[in-house]
């Protein structure tokens, strides 16, 4: 997109940890080294949520592009765009993007297009868990207006699927993007996900199982010490003056021990994972009249 309104197109992306980033074009045609946004105090701009994807759009008609965040595991937020076109400058907080009844909007990867055909961007969003999600703009696109969601694809079930077995659909944490595919007048949707295929190793051998317990004392008391010492971090969480530094510490020092006997507990499991990812393709299907 073009951040800047000098005629190039740039990057913008969000992060895990939050925070924006912009890759601007330069003169070679390549991109500079990304930069975080400020907002209009010179302050980082950072979501409330982790794992951020950034659309930027004009969400309140003033003819500059704001910028709608979508996160992993809360709300839709909006950074108001208080400069200009050409020179953004943003709000120093973000504020929840809300439906026509108040609620809020949740999801990631919050991407705008025009899903029903009415000439009027709807908000198209993926999921943590699975799925993607449709909020028809009852509004105009000057003056959005969001209806409750409504699933264009149900978010599925877990399953435990082999490695060999291979997917069935799209997984979880998807990412959407919504386009003509085939070029029937139709939209369709583009959507990224993450999955786990499981596989199982052999089982322990007779040397393994006597190693594994041989471990196991070990592993269950520094357990149980990593947890008392949560137990003791959470009791402080809401509580005036916060979380004190040596609860902070106590999770630190118990971890060092956890951490490498955990490490060698792993490799007597005999069920693992592969992480993978993978781009869907969903064709929208004409309406059946009646229907």
């Amino acid at each position: 997109m073009d951040y800047d309104a000098d005629g190039d197109l740039d990057i913008l992306s969000g992060s895990y940890t939050g925070e924006l980033y912009l890759f601007e074009r330069n003169a070679g045609g390549g991109f500079d080294q990304g930069r975080y946004l400020l907002d209009d105090q010179g302050q980082e701009l950072k979501a409330k949520s982790s794992s951020v994807t950034v659309e930027a759009i004009d969400i309140d008609a003033d003819d500059d592009l704001d910028l709608v965040l979508g996160t992993r595991s809360g709300a839709v937020e909006i950074f108001d765009n208080v400069g200009s076109r050409s020179s953004p400058s943003y709000a120093g907080k973000s504020r929840p993007l809300l439906t026509a009844d108040g609620d809020k909007v949740k999801g990631s990867n919050a991407h705008h297009a025009d899903w029903d055909g009415d000439g009027i961007l709807d908000l198209v969003l993926g999921s943590e868990y699975g799925g993607v999600n449709w909020y028809r703009n009852l509004g105009s696109n000057n003056a959005p207006k969001y209806a409750a969601s409504e699933p264009l694809i149900e978010k599925g079930q877990f399953q435990q699927r082999q490695e060999a077995d291979g997917p069935d659909g799209a997984g979880s944490r998807t990412k959407v993007f919504v386009t003509d595919w085939n070029l029937d007048g139709l939209p369709d949707l583009l959507v990224g996900d993450v999955q786990w295929l499981y596989y199982t190793l052999p089982p322990l051998t007779a040397e393994q199982e006597a190693e594994k317990l041989a471990l196991t004392p070990a592993y269950e008391a520094a357990d149980a010490i990593l947890d008392k010492a949560y137990e003791y971090r959470n009791s402080f969480v809401g509580k005036p003056g916060g979380i004190p530094d040596d609860a902070k510490a106590r999770i630190d020092e118990a971890s060092k021990v956890w951490r490498p006997l955990a490490n060698k507990m792993a490799k007597f499991d005999r069920t693992k994972s592969n992480t993978h990812g993978w781009v869907w393709l969903y064709l929208q299907k004409p309406a059946v009249e009646g229907q």
